[in-house]
Order: C-alpha cells, then sequence, then structure tokens
C-alpha cells in the first residue's frame, strides 16, 4: 500500500510540473493598425525585450496587422481575445481602442503604445493612475521642440500646414497642441482634415499653395503616405518636417524626434511587469519619453535650394 501511494504521489507530481510547464508559455496579441517604420519600431522594442527577459521559447506572439484598414481593426481586436492570449499588445491609438474594448468583459490586460493621448481616448483615467485594464506607452511628440525646429531652419516661415485625420483622437489632440505652440513663436498653424487616403493628394496640394512648410504630426494614414505629400509638396518648394525619424527617408527635410524602439522596449518592460511580475495594469502609470535626436536630410535640403543653419547641422546626428 505505502509502495501504490508513493507511486501515486510520484505521478500526481510529474503531471504537475508538467501543467506549470506549459502554463509558462505566455500567449502574448498584438494587433498593428498599419506598417511604417515608427509602428515597426515600437514591436520590434517588445520583442527585444521579450527575448531577454522572458525567453524565446517561453511566449508566443498571435500577431494581426490592420494594413491601415479600420475595417479590420474591430475583426482582429476581437480575434486576438476570442484566441485566449494571456495579454494584448496594441500598437497606435485606433487599435488600442478597439482591443481595450474587446478586451474588456474578460478582463484582458491592455498594454498599449504609439498612443498620444490615452486619457483622451479613452483607455486611463490618468497617465499616473491608469485605473482601468490597460496601461502602456505615449508617443506625444515635443511639438514645441519640432515648430521651433521649423522657425530656426525657416526663419522668414509664417505659415505652418497639417495635414491630418478628422477621424483620429490622437490627430486632433496634436493639431490643437501645435495651434497653443505655434503662437508662442510667430507661427500659424493651417489645417487640413481628410477622411480617407484617397483624399490626400488633393487635400497635399491645397495645403501646399498656403503654407511655407509642412509639418507631419503622428497621424497614422498621414504618416502611412509620408512619400506622396512630400513628393505632392516639393513640386511647390515647400519643405516638410516630421514628428518622428521613421518618415526621414520618404522626403522629409527634418525631425526632432523621439525614439520609437526605445518606445518599444518601455512597452516590452510593462508586459514583463504584468505577465512575469503580477502587476495590474490599473496599478502601472504610462510612460513617456522626454529625449529627443535631430535628423536632417541633406540631400532634400539642396534639391528645395534651403541653405541648413550651421547651428542646426552642429546639432544633427
Amino acid at each position: 500500500m505505502k509502495r501504490l501511494i508513493t507511486i501515486v504521489l510520484i505521478s500526481l507530481m510529474l503531471v504537475g510540473c508538467g501543467q506549470k510547464e506549459s502554463d509558462s508559455v505566455y500567449k502574448i496579441g498584438v494587433l498593428q493598425l498599419a506598417d511604417h517604420p515608427s509602428l515597426d519600431a515600437t514591436y520590434e522594442g517588445l520583442i527585444a525585450v521579450l527575448d531577454e527577459k522572458i525567453g524565446k521559447d517561453n511566449y508566443v506572439i498571435d500577431y494581426q496587422n490592420a494594413l491601415g484598414e479600420s475595417s479590420n481593426v474591430n475583426t482582429m481586436a476581437q480575434k486576438l481575445v476570442d484566441d485566449g492570449n494571456d495579454l494584448i499588445y496594441a500598437i497606435a491609438t485606433n487599435a488600442a481602442q478597439a482591443v481595450y474594448g474587446a478586451a474588456e468583459a474578460q478582463g484582458i490586460p491592455v498594454v498599449f503604445n504609439a498612443v498620444t493621448d490615452p486619457v483622451e481616448a479613452g483607455l486611463v483615467d490618468s497617465l499616473s493612475a491608469p485605473n482601468r485594464h490597460a496601461t502602456g506607452v505615449s508617443d506625444v511628440a515635443p511639438i514645441d521642440v519640432q515648430l521651433a525646429l521649423i522657425k530656426e531652419m525657416l526663419p522668414n516661415a509664417k505659415n505652418v500646414g497639417i495635414l491630418y485625420n478628422t477621424g483620429e483622437i490622437n490627430s486632433i489632440v496634436q493639431v490643437d497642441i501645435a495651434k497653443e505652440e505655434a503662437s508662442k513663436i510667430g507661427l500659424t498653424i493651417i489645417e487640413q482634415g481628410i477622411t480617407q487616403p484617397s483624399d490626400i493628394e488633393i487635400a497635399t496640394q491645397q495645403l501646399a499653395d498656403k503654407v511655407d512648410a509642412i509639418y507631419n504630426i503622428t497621424d497614422n494614414m498621414v504618416v502611412t503616405a509620408t512619400a506622396q505629400v512630400s513628393s505632392i509638396a516639393a513640386k511647390v518648394k515647400v519643405p516638410v518636417f516630421a514628428a518622428e525619424v521613421g518618415q526621414l527617408e520618404s522626403g522629409i527635410l527634418a525631425t526632432d524626434s523621439i525614439d520609437y524602439y526605445n518606445l518599444g522596449v518601455l512597452g516590452g518592460e510593462t508586459v514583463v511587469e504584468i505577465l512575469v511580475g503580477g502587476k495590474k495594469p490599473k496599478d502601472i502609470p504610462v510612460k513617456t519619453v522626454t529625449e529627443t535626436i535631430l535628423y536632417i536630410n541633406e540631400d532634400v535640403a539642396e534639391s528645395l535650394g534651403i541653405e541648413l543653419v550651421q547651428s542646426v547641422v552642429e546639432r544633427a546626428q
């Protein structure tokens, strides 16, 4: 009888160990709104942290990319919930809002990234105290610094154009901030709203005729079409500045940018805090990055006949 009991106990221990090993493989859903370098970088930063702190063999990724199509976002968000993921990582505001709504009933933790204003987007109560089933990383751009760069490089500039998607809360917030900051340094913001990618060509043509420069905020629809915006603006010798470095090879003149890979690293650390550390999203403050790096596209400057200010050249990466 003693031998039988011992065998049974050993068998139960082995079963228990097998169950624990299986449960240690974390299932992480990812919903990325669109393909472009900055959003890609927030995903790459996430993976780097997971590989280092959890281990490649201890997690699986359920990756969905909406490819900029709003019709895909809600469907993919619901799929990630139905797939039974332990946590969902959402990249960009619209993706985060869809995931937040889909995951709420089940209480699945949500970590967002590349969301300019999580409070306005309805994802958290405040940056310091989310108090919801979501937290993450804000990519709020230092708009004051970036507008100051435009003024420094184009001292005679008066009007700066902003093209933005009227259906993206993230963008509306940035336009409002830009108006306030521009007025402090003698610039006027001329805004041009769009609702779909097919609006971009005509909207850019109209905007370029009214302004001395165009400033691309972190609007996902517009950022995806940066090369198109830059090409149209270049025809009338209007330079395009940007909020982030992912657009540098798409014809922009310059950007004083935060680093989206670093945002991804911060997002990854938050994921680890929740899955491994056992913390609740509601108790983890939203993270931000304030440091910027200045980048200049000298080829674009030459093609537009813009003489680069030495003070800017010396600071550039």
